[in-house]
């Protein structure tokens, strides 16, 4: 039954499919299909490259190698003698859910079909939107400039094996080509499994080209290598700054705020920001730390993540972290250091988390181990310059539990969160150490009770503290002297107050109405300059992409100026 049933629908679909070219009666010539014996001689067509299986899009297949009088430019069938094969294909189609292969001849953008012709007429009719097919492309002896595009194109896909990309102009195919080697020669450090020109197009001209979309809609109409190349000669041209500044986070920050600046007249640039154009950012942003190491600096990082089989959020300081320690213990050459830092450091600050973690009856099966142990090893740069010594392993390490891995689960016992305690706990311990970098002098118990209220739910960045828990870092106290800053957003940010602070006793100010006064001021005149609103801007945006918890305000902008 099923089976006549379906019979019954490749007839109709191709009597409808005929019956289309049977109504355009009186334009025939204008549903006439291309043949590709008349491209072939009006182009001038030579060499033919075997191009592999593709994918192809059935809008850009508009012509016939040797059917031009069995379908028109759709590729209706336009006789009564192709129904027995036509029909046959539909059904083979409907039973399998798919086709064959076709052959298909590119010239440009437009594909000619050499073998396959009632397979694509089909896959029409059934709105296919690509076909497989078995690719040659042909190219021009003319040099018009659509002809030396197709042949540039070429080259590029080639060389990297990139075919997603379309540009209107030949020569941002040789610009694209350029700055893929540059990345080749700068990446060294990719994942496994990772093509380096995959992760170029991945890491680099995808998120590039989203934000950049999702920013100015009048880009849409445009060809994704013009956008990105727009964008790669402002990069390549940008004057401002050292090398670190010139890579890709801070420049295409750089770009959207220039661009967005001139549309709007007030202090923030209207940057669109999800939380996935926010993961493209991220990605550019790993891209430039990797970059910009020293290839002493890549080679220890590849050393590291092939001996430990793990990735650190911050590889240069497990590397200073071993250069230390191989000084402290005269061993020579960074690998036999690095061996013996991992057992008898690394390890050893694991084993006594979790040794002390069963002791005290503390869950620890949700905490991602190792980010907790490079959490130790960064309090513990911190702690060393506060104690302003060398101290030993075991100093270090029941120091670290103390001060921040035991208040930590006692806040999580008492308030019962049990939801995301590795993003919770990470937040909170970087939020302290922050905090203590700055002059804080309280110790994270005291921290917390000064500035956790059980209200509601608290976003730090792009990420929330759940189960009623609140970091509220009121700094109102300290801001009283500064009322004036609240106008133009105020802060949340420790190091502000800080360098407002130690502005003020630069300045020998004292009274308070006239610090307020120079505040004022000192704003009004700075806002003024379209140099500082961008860079400001910078970053505010790029504050966010890092990840930072605290809003930054103008007021933090004003802070790093003074």
């Amino acid at each position: 039954m099923k089976e006549i049933i379906e019979k019954e629908e490749a007839e109709l679909s191709f009597r409808k499919a005929l019956r289309k070219t049977r109504f355009n009666f009186f334009d025939r010539e204008g549903k006439r299909i291309k043949e590709f014996s008349t491209v072939e001689k009006e182009e001038q067509l030579s060499n033919r490259i075997y191009l592999g299986i593709r994918e192809v899009l059935l809008s850009k297949v508009v012509g016939t190698v040797e059917k031009a009088q069995d379908f028109d430019k759709d590729f209706n069938p336009v006789r009564d003698e192709s129904r027995v094969r036509w029909v046959n294909v539909y059904l083979k189609t409907l039973e399998d859910g798919s086709l064959p292969p076709v052959i298909l001849y590119k010239v440009k953008e437009e594909y000619f079909v050499y073998d396959g012709n009632h397979r694509v007429s089909v896959a029409k009719t059934l709105n296919f939107h690509s076909i497989e097919a078995e690719v040659y492309e042909f190219f021009s002896e003319k040099n018009e400039e659509s002809d030396i595009l197709s042949r540039e194109r070429f080259s590029f896909e080639k060389e990297t094996g990139l075919r997603e990309i379309e540009c209107s102009k030949s020569e941002r195919y040789k610009e694209l080509r350029s700055e893929v080697r540059k990345f080749l020669e700068l990446y060294s450090l990719g994942e496994e499994g990772f093509e380096p020109s995959t992760a170029w197009h991945q890491r680099i001209f995808i998120p590039v080209v989203n934000i950049l979309l999702s920013n100015f809609k009048d880009l849409e109409s445009k060809l994704n290598g013009d956008i990105f190349v727009e964008y790669l000669r402002y990069k390549n041209s940008y004057k401002l700054g050292n090398k670190y500044e010139k890579g890709y986070t801070n420049t295409l920050v750089d770009y959207l705020n220039r661009n967005k600046i001139l549309l709007v007249k007030k202090i923030e640039t209207d940057i669109k920001l999800d939380s996935f154009l926010i993961d493209d950012f991220r990605k550019l942003y790993y891209i430039d730390r990797i970059i910009f190491y020293t290839d002493d600096t890549k080679g220890k990082i590849k050393a590291i993540r092939e001996y430990s089989k793990k990735q650190f959020r911050r590889e240069t300081l497990v590397i200073g972290e071993i250069a230390l320690f191989s000084l402290n213990n005269d061993i020579p050459g960074f690998i036999v250091g690095m061996q013996r830092w991992f057992e008898g450091v690394y390890n050893f600050y694991r084993d006594e988390l979790v040794l002390k973690s069963r002791q005290l009856n503390i869950d620890t099966k949700d905490l991602n181990l190792h980010s907790v142990v490079e959490d130790c090893i960064r309090y513990s740069r911190y702690y060393r310059k506060k104690a302003n010594k060398l101290l030993t392993r075991k100093e270090l390490v029941y120091s670290y539990l103390l001060d921040i891995f035991l208040p930590i689960f006692i806040l999580f016992q008492e308030n019962g969160i049990e939801d995301d305690l590795n993003k919770q706990y990470l937040k909170i311990s970087q939020s302290y150490l922050y905090y203590t970098r700055y002059g804080g002098e309280d110790n994270l118990r005291v921290f917390l009770q000064k500035n956790i209220l059980n209200k509601e739910e608290y976003k730090i960045g792009d990420f929330i503290l759940s189960k009623n828990i609140k970091l509220d870092y009121n700094l109102d106290k300290e801001m009283e002297n500064f009322s004036i800053l609240k106008e133009y957003g105020g802060t949340q940010n420790y190091e502000t107050i800080y360098r407002l602070k130690e502005y003020i006793k630069f300045l020998k100010i004292e009274d308070s109405e006239e610090k307020n006064k120079k505040f004022k001021d000192d704003i009004e005149k700075i806002l003024k300059n379209r140099e500082i609103l961008v860079q400001y801007n910078n970053n505010r945006v790029l504050n966010l992409i890092k990840g930072k918890w605290e809003q930054y305000t103008f007021v933090d902008y004003y802070g790093t100026l003074v």
